[in-house]
């Protein structure tokens, strides 16, 4: 008896190590971000809901590389996938229940610059007044084209909207992004 009753223990023990092992894996592909000096908006006081298909394409020193980003945002959620060149999926983030997640999906160089990624497309097209609302350290200008970020009075991160005819919405035209560590160009086209 005392055989039988560790043999059944050995099974559940050889059975329950995948499940676990599938518990971990799935755990570490879903995790909340956190940017220690800005922290992601996961609303929006925008009313209308955007949804746009936008190429991007990111340098950082020497490396440059394409992406495809489809976005859709309204005012409490919002979702973020990023496609490589196959137009296979990359990462997906999202705003649920007021935080941000991240489901990394495949690796790519871009991956090492997500925060900073997401960081780039928030202050290109949020709403001037949620950006400014989100942390006093943070200052937000906008003028003639152009929105500037920064933080504790150092330029971060400064905007160019070109060939926007529309400046309410930037969702449909060109802007180029620049920090001291990256730029990128978006190429951004609504889908709705």
């Amino acid at each position: 008896m005392n055989g039988k009753k560790h043999l059944s223990i050995v099974v559940r023990l050889f059975l329950l190590v995948p499940l676990l092992l599938v518990v971990l894996l799935t755990l570490g592909a879903c995790t909340i971000l956190k940017r220690d000096d800005f922290t992601l908006l996961a609303t929006s006081s925008d009313q209308q809901v955007r949804v746009a298909q936008q190429q991007w394409q990111v340098q950082q020193g020497a490396k440059n590389y394409s992406l495809e980003v489809i976005v859709e945002r309204n005012t409490n959620h919002w979702r973020w996938i990023m496609l490589n060149q196959l137009g296979q999926r990359v990462v997906t983030v999202e705003s649920k229940a007021g935080q941000v997640q991240i489901e990394r999906l495949q690796s790519h160089p871009a991956n090492q610059l997500l925060p900073e990624l997401l960081q780039a497309w928030q202050f290109s097209y949020w709403p001037l007044a949620d950006l400014q609302a989100a942390d006093p350290r943070w200052l937000f200008a906008e003028r003639a084209g152009r929105r500037e970020a920064r933080f504790s009075g150092i330029l971060r991160a400064s905007i160019e909207y070109q060939q926007i005819t529309d400046r309410a919405n930037p969702w449909q035209g060109n802007l180029s992004y620049s920090t001291p560590e990256f730029s990128l160009l978006i190429l951004s086209q609504p889908l709705n």
